[in-house]
């Protein structure tokens, strides 16, 4: 377990916090990447990842801290193992055909970008497919419920592969809105 203390406490919502039950054969979530479905597993990766107090990980805004003295030292080490457990749990939930593709990389931030850059690719003709299922889409023998969940599971992947910008800064200089 590692943690920092406040006081004599382990401050249990540090990103540095692993529960010992938090070992690296944990499945972080039942959705395994298997090359066709990383919107779907970037979702569930987040998601989970989220409720562990992790994504600054995979995100890179949690930073390797510089060893400048021995606190820094412990830090520098503890962020190494948290970010070892990570890479761990992300190589358990990839296909073992594609692990080797990730493995090599030192941090979670790199393994979590390489897949990104890869397989996050807006694919044209997937959009216009899913647009004409959408268009063609009937109730038929489906109860209202079921085709209700068609139409929105459609709509969802949709929204997922037609990523429309958002505005990140004020005022509106990223150019967004265009």
């Amino acid at each position: 377990m590692s943690g920092e203390k406040k006081g004599s406490v382990i401050d249990l919502h540090l990103p540095y916090y692993l529960h010992l039950a938090e070992g690296p054969l944990v499945f972080i979530t039942a959705v395994m990447f298997d090359k066709k479905n990383f919107d779907l597993w970037e979702i569930a990766v987040r998601m989970a990842l989220n409720t562990k107090n992790k994504l600054g990980f995979i995100e890179g805004t949690l930073k390797h801290p510089d060893e400048t003295s021995d606190e820094d030292f412990s830090k520098a080490n503890t962020w190494d193992m948290v970010n070892s457990m990570l890479c761990s749990w992300l190589l358990n939930i990839i296909d073992p055909k594609l692990r080797t593709t990730v493995a090599y990389s030192e941090t979670a931030y790199a393994m979590w970008n390489n897949m990104k850059k890869r397989y996050s690719v807006a694919n044209t003709p997937k959009i216009y497919q899913l647009k004409a299922t959408i268009a063609n889409c009937k109730q038929g023998s489906l109860k209202v419920g079921e085709f209700y969940s068609k139409q929105t599971n459609i709509w969802n992947e949709l929204n997922n592969h037609a990523k429309v910008p958002k505005c990140s800064c004020k005022g509106c200089k990223c150019e967004a809105s265009e």
